[in-house]
């Protein structure tokens, strides 16, 4: 499909000239306009909006320069060419300055001067156009991302609130125990989550757990995490199913469940139950690393040993281990962001370090937060989830 050849109006009051310009300009493929003065010439732009405009300088009544200054501002992508045979060098620059494109003198001598003036000027036309129409579209679409950013930050905002509210009242006491937790994001949302709470009258649930990843998916997975523990409490609480109070099958179910979901995610987690009656703690990890630390009030030691992650491989086997608490203790469980966040270099020196803190910290949620370097601000490599757990007589 061919382009449309370009209109140029020519406004001149001598006919002859116009009719000069309209016949060679006509025979190059241009379509041509003629106006006899300035106002009938700015009327007809107004009207006809030509591609590019050949402009005299001296008419009577509105004259060249007038033309210039009403069609640069009406009109400012429009090109004009000054073709005047008036005045010397200061109309020149006087016509340049009010927005002419070009300047070309009378008589002319050789249309082809004219011819590659206007043909150059048309070039300028196009690409500022193209220009402006790149930066409009580019304008455009930065508006649409930030009205995405926008919403995504609020969005980002409103489930922040959200999983945050999912967590447990810190520094809760239940009788005897006293649970606190501190968690920190690497970013908005957090892969991290834990929980603590009544079972039945004998029995008190917790986990700390860690999903893989980080932001909308891995706190998606929280969430679904709380939501399957909430069931099986539920489900316990209407005497229909006692699996909550086996550590092992709890994760076993959650495994199946998980990875039934195929969402490409999996999590660590260290999940407990304590018996209040007997003071005895029967827990199950899911590849909780580092394990969590038991002080008696002499001594800090691992609970735990290596097993699978939940979510990763349908056969995971999980097993219930029981351990006798002291009457006075102090267990932390503290997510694997933490190994990244310590100076030391092995990871053998990192597991000293924190067996070393546990015992021998006055150990509150807030001196372990110093101690550990998490009262810093600045970005984390990976969220960190303290759970502190202390029973005093």
């Amino acid at each position: 499909m061919n382009e449309r050849p370009a209109r140029i109006l020519t406004i001149d009051d001598e006919q002859m000239v116009r009719e000069i310009l309209a016949a060679y300009l006509e025979d190059s493929g241009f379509e041509v306009t003629q106006a006899r003065d300035g106002r009938a010439g700015v009327e007809m732009i107004r009207d006809e909006q030509p591609d590019l405009v050949l402009c005299d300088l001296r008419m009577p009544g509105m004259d060249g320069l007038q033309v210039l200054a009403t069609v640069t501002r009406e009109f400012p992508e429009l090109p004009i060419l000054v073709v005047s045979g008036m005045g010397g060098m200061s109309d020149a620059i006087q016509a340049l300055k009010l927005g002419a494109w070009d300047y070309v003198t009378k008589p002319i001598e050789d249309m082809a001067v004219l011819e590659h003036a206007i043909n150059h000027a048309l070039e300028r036309a196009r690409l500022r156009r193209e220009n402006r129409e790149h930066r409009e579209h580019l304008e455009g679409v930065n508006e649409q991302l930030r009205q995405t950013v926008r919403q995504l930050q609020e969005d980002e905002a409103a489930a922040r609130r959200i999983q945050f509210q999912l967590l447990p009242e810190n520094d809760k006491i239940y009788r005897h125990y006293r649970f606190s937790r501190h968690l920190l994001t690497s970013q908005y949302l957090s892969g991290d989550f834990v929980d603590y709470f009544v079972i039945d009258g004998d029995h008190l649930g917790f986990y700390i757990a860690d999903v893989s990843g980080h932001g909308v998916s891995s706190a998606f997975v929280t969430v679904m995490l709380k939501s399957y523990i909430g069931r099986y409490r539920e489900l316990h609480r209407q005497n229909r199913d006692r699996g909550i109070l086996n550590p092992a099958e709890t994760l076993s179910r959650l495994n199946r469940e998980i990875f039934s979901c195929h969402m490409d995610k999996y999590l660590t987690m260290f999940y407990g139950i304590i018996e209040w009656s007997n003071n005895l703690l029967r827990y199950s990890s899911g590849g909780q690393f580092p394990f969590p630390i038991l002080f008696d009030g002499q001594q800090a030691s691992y609970v735990g040993k290596k097993s699978l992650p939940i979510g990763l491989f349908d056969f995971a086997h999980y097993q219930t281990e029981s351990l006798r608490l002291p009457p006075r203790f102090a267990m932390a469980l503290i997510s694997d962001g933490i190994l990244e966040t310590l100076p030391q270099t092995s990871l053998r020196d990192k597991q000293a370090f924190l067996l070393e803190l546990i015992g021998g910290t006055d150990l509150t949620i807030e001196n372990l937060i110093q101690q550990l370097g998490l009262d810093q601000t600045g970005p984390l490599p990976d969220d960190v989830t303290l759970l502190l757990i202390t029973r005093m007589e």
